[in-house]
């Protein structure tokens, strides 16, 4: 709240500024049949008058772009760090539930129980088989985001499903760029999720692949449906359809958005009742 009212103050003061320097001018044309002040000036007077006032605009202006780019980095650092957060606490849990794995697998053998030992390290191979491949992606910050929010989608008892058929070779993406981009869209897709109709089928889908000259990426959920009109307003900077007023709420696809945009990508958004799909494409460097 802060940060929104010292933005609307400057913006009011560089309005009011504007404003003089038009009613100034107007002033020094019209002063012989319609005085609008009530003062002697003469026109060098006016064009400095004018000239410091435009000069403190300009300075106002860049403030606010400073102030405004300055809240971009601060969010997308809080994002990363939120993630990097996400996925420590996911790796605790495997190291703790890999302990409790060895500990019961000791004591099998020490029973001499060697079939059901080896039935249960079978169980849990076939548990964690799928986050183990998705840790295959060759960019590691990816791979540690795709599975911590994998495994916080399932928590959640939505189910993920995945696609990988990229070895993303010659993305020039940079790791808090990814994590800020494909993190946001995630949970994107899970808040949409959940707000699906009650019973109806939960699922997040991620597909990675290479088309063209382009590596792709999908995100998609089986959330309710955007209509046309919201699609091409879903991107702009504090749009929300959330009822819950908070700072954060609008700001997620404008930061993807921006982002994409700044690693010479593009988004596009499609949406049915089939489900929600967020496509980025980023174009492929030579290695």
């Amino acid at each position: 709240m802060k940060n929104k009212s010292f933005t609307l103050v400057l913006l009011i003061l560089v309005l009011l500024q504007i404003f003089l320097i038009c009613l100034l001018n107007l002033s020094h044309y019209v002063r012989g049949t319609f005085p609008i002040f009530p003062i002697e000036g003469t026109p060098g007077a006016i064009l400095i008058l004018s000239s410091l006032l435009l000069l403190t605009s300009l300075g106002m202006i860049y403030i606010l772009f400073t102030a405004t780019n300055r809240d971009i980095q601060l969010m997308r650092q809080e994002i990363y760090i939120a993630n990097l957060k996400e996925s420590m606490k996911s790796l605790r849990a495997q190291r703790h539930d890999f302990i409790s794995h060895l500990q019961t697998v000791y004591g099998l053998l020490q029973l001499g129980m060697n079939e059901a030992g080896l039935e249960y390290i079978a169980s849990v191979c076939k548990e964690v088989r799928q986050p183990t491949r998705i840790i295959e992606v060759s960019q590691p910050a990816l791979a540690g985001l795709f599975q911590a929010k994998a495994a916080a989608i399932e928590e959640k008892g939505v189910s993920f499903q995945y696609e990988i058929n990229s070895d993303l070779k010659g993305l020039l993406l940079p790791p808090t760029d990814a994590t800020s981009i494909f993190g946001n869209l995630l949970d994107n897709a899970l808040e949409a999720t959940l707000a699906g109709t009650p019973g109806g089928e939960k699922r997040i889908w991620l597909r990675i692949y290479n088309e063209g000259n382009c590596h792709c990426f999908e995100v998609g959920n089986t959330g309710p449906v955007i209509p046309l009109e919201l699609q091409k307003k879903i991107f702009t900077r504090g749009f929300t359809t959330k009822k819950v007023d908070r700072e954060s709420h609008g700001q997620g696809l404008y930061i993807v958005q921006k982002l994409v945009k700044a690693n010479n990508g593009r988004v596009e958004v499609n949406s049915s009742y089939q489900g929600t799909v967020f496509t980025v494409k980023f174009p492929i460097f030579p290695s």
